[in-house]
C-alpha cells in the first residue's frame, strides 16, 4: 500500500512538472529584471552602444527596440529623431509605417475564418473568385503580346498564404500592369475588390507552388477576407486582431491630430540622410477622408508595443490580453514551410503561412543575409520595406522588434540580434 501511494506521488510530480506556465497576457515593465529568466542585464548596454553608435554617424535617423522574453520587458529605448530637421526627438509611442509588416496582420486574418471552416486551406482560390486564371504566361513579346498555357494544378489559397501562387510574378509582367491602368484611364482603384477582380485575370509568372514570389498575393488575400467575412478588410482585421490585442494605434488611416506622431521616413543620398515626408505604402495619405482602400499586404502603420502585443501573441500560441486570437495548432501550421527547394529566395530559404522560418540546421542559414547564427530553429521572422523588423523565438520565450524608418537597409538588424541572443545565460 505504501509502495502504491509513492508511486502515486511520483506521477503525480511528473505529471506537474510537465504542466507549462500560464502565458503572459500582458507586458511587465520591472525596475529590475528578475534572475529567474537567466538574463546578464548588465550586458544590455551593447545595444545602448550599438544603435547610439549608428544614430551618432548617422547611419541611420532613429531606432526603437522592443525585446521580451516570456512576457517581461528587457529592453524598450528610443534613439535619435523622429524628425531631424525640426530636432524633435523619437518617442517609444511615436508611429512607423510598417508596409510588409501588414502581410502577418491579415494572413492572421484569413486563418482566424479557416478556424471558423469558412474555407479549405488548399481551395481553389477561382472556387471563390471566378475571374481567377487558369493560364501560365508562356512568352512576353516585345509588342507587349503575350502567350500561355494551361497551369498545372489550380491556384490555391496556400500558395497565396506562402507567396508560391505566381500572381505578376516577376518585371516583365508589370508591361501587363500598366496595360490594365492604361486600359482603365490611369483611374486608381477605389476598393481592394475592385483591383483584385482585375489583378487575378493576368496570367501567372509560373506554376503555382514551383517558385516564390514576393508580395503580390496578399492583396488577393485580404480580398477573400472581404469575401468570407462580409465586411471591409480595415473593419475584419480591427474587429478580430487589433482591438482585442489592444493595438490601438494601428490602422491604415488616422485623424489629422496623429500626424505629429509619425516618424518621418529618411533616405541616403551621397552619404546623407534625406527626409521623404510623403512616403505611404498605401500609396495614399493616411490622413485621407476616405478611407475604402485598404491593402492587405502594405499600408498598416503603429507603434512597436502595439507591433510586440501581435508577436506575443504568436509566441503565446494565439493568445494575448486575455483574447484568443488563433488556435494553437492553426499558429503551428503557419509556423510549417511551404517552399520549393531551392527557390528565388535563396538556396534555403524557408516561409510558413506569413512567416520567414529559420532553418534547423545552421548550415542553411550561411549566405542568406538576414540571418544570424544566434537565433533558436524554427524561430519565425519579417519586417517592413521601411526598415521594421521582428523576431519570434518560441524556444526562448523571446520577441524582439526594431524599428526605424530608412531606406535602404543598413543591415544593423543582424547585428542588432547578436546583442540581443549574447545576454541569454
Amino acid at each position: 500500500m505504501k509502495s502504491l501511494f509513492t508511486v502515486s506521488i511520483i506521477v503525480c510530480f511528473v505529471a506537474c512538472s510537465t504542466i507549462e506556465p500560464p502565458k503572459p497576457q500582458k507586458f511587465e515593465y520591472p525596475a529590475q529584471i528578475p534572475q529567474s529568466l537567466n538574463i546578464s542585464a548588465d550586458r544590455l548596454v551593447y545595444i545602448d552602444q550599438l544603435l547610439q553608435e549608428y544614430v551618432d554617424k548617422k547611419i541611420i535617423p532613429h531606432a526603437l527596440t522592443f525585446v521580451a522574453k516570456n512576457g517581461v520587458v528587457l529592453h524598450n529605448k528610443a534613439f535619435g529623431w523622429s524628425d531631424i530637421e525640426s530636432d524633435r526627438a523619437l518617442k517609444k509611442d511615436d508611429l512607423f509605417r510598417n508596409y510588409s509588416q501588414t502581410k502577418a496582420i491579415t494572413t492572421v486574418a484569413l486563418m482566424t475564418l479557416f478556424e471558423q471552416g469558412k474555407f479549405q486551406i488548399d481551395d481553389p482560390v477561382s472556387k471563390y473568385i471566378p475571374e481567377c486564371t487558369h493560364q501560365v504566361l508562356e512568352q512576353l513579346k516585345p509588342d507587349g503580346t503575350y502567350t500561355t498555357r494551361p497551369v498545372a494544378s489550380p491556384l490555391t489559397i496556400r500558395h497565396l498564404l506562402s507567396h508560391t501562387s505566381g500572381i505578376m510574378g516577376n518585371r516583365d509582367l508589370q508591361t501587363l500592369r500598366r496595360e490594365l491602368m492604361n486600359k482603365r484611364g490611369n483611374k486608381p482603384y477605389e476598393t481592394l475588390a475592385e483591383e483584385v477582380k482585375d489583378l487575378v485575370q493576368f496570367p501567372l509568372a509560373f506554376d503555382p507552388g514551383t517558385e516564390w514570389n514576393y508580395h503580390p498575393s496578399s492583396d488577393v488575400w485580404g480580398f477573400l477576407v472581404e469575401y468570407f467575412s462580409g465586411k471591409p478588410l480595415r473593419d475584419y482585421v480591427k474587429e478580430t486582431i487589433l482591438t482585442p490585442l489592444g493595438m490601438i494605434d494601428s490602422d491604415w488611416y488616422y485623424p489629422e491630430s496623429y500626424r505629429e506622431r509619425m516618424v518621418t521616413a529618411y533616405n541616403e543620398r551621397d552619404g546623407k540622410l534625406v527626409a521623404q515626408t510623403d512616403v505611404w505604402s498605401n500609396l495614399r495619405t493616411p490622413f485621407q477622408t476616405d478611407t475604402r482602400y485598404c491593402l492587405a499586404g502594405t499600408g498598416l502603420n503603429g507603434t512597436i508595443e502595439d507591433y510586440a502585443r501581435f508577436c506575443q501573441m504568436i509566441l503565446n500560441g494565439g493568445v494575448f490580453n486575455g483574447k484568443r486570437i488563433l488556435g494553437r495548432r492553426t499558429i503551428e501550421m503557419m509556423g510549417v514551410d511551404q517552399l520549393p527547394h531551392p527557390n528565388s529566395g535563396g538556396p534555403d530559404f524557408h516561409f510558413g503561412l506569413g512567416f520567414e522560418i529559420y532553418p534547423e540546421k545552421e548550415t542553411e542559414r550561411r549566405g542568406i543575409s538576414n540571418f544570424t547564427q544566434m537565433v533558436s530553429p524554427g524561430s519565425l521572422q519579417w519586417g517592413g520595406m521601411y526598415n521594421t523588423d521582428y523576431l519570434i523565438d518560441h524556444r526562448e520565450g523571446l520577441i524582439i522588434l526594431l524599428y526605424t524608418n530608412r531606406v535602404p537597409d543598413t543591415k544593423i538588424w543582424e547585428k542588432f540580434l547578436n546583442t540581443v541572443y549574447q545576454m541569454l545565460q
